[in-house]
């Protein structure tokens, strides 16, 4: 976690929005009645402390673009899922092996 940068997280923040993005089935538009707000008029209506942490928790466009996920291997989840059926079925075994018969 020491290794964490805040690109890295705003990198998986932008492809988790993109993946999560192509499932909704409407075209988002802002309502007649929505304004653009700034950042300054966001801080002159905010008290101190408020203001403090909005400008400390400001970002800025990333100089790199966003990082490349590798594609999907469908041999993979499906290795994975069929280890955790057989750790479920073992777990089972065992439990049975141990009960009493009755």
């Amino acid at each position: 976690m020491e290794s964490l940068s805040m690109d890295r997280i705003y990198d998986y923040m932008f492809h988790l929005i993109s993946e999560y993005s192509k499932l909704l089935d409407f075209k988002p538009s802002p309502p007649s009645s929505a304004l653009e707000v700034c950042s300054d008029s966001l801080l002159c209506l905010a008290d101190p402390k408020s203001k403090q942490f909005l400008e400390r928790s400001t970002t800025s466009a990333s100089p790199t673009p966003p990082c490349k996920l590798q594609n999907t291997d469908g041999n993979l989840i499906r290795n994975w899922m069929q280890q955790k059926k057989k750790a479920i079925n073992d777990v089972e075994t065992m439990k049975a092996q141990k009960q009493p018969a009755g």
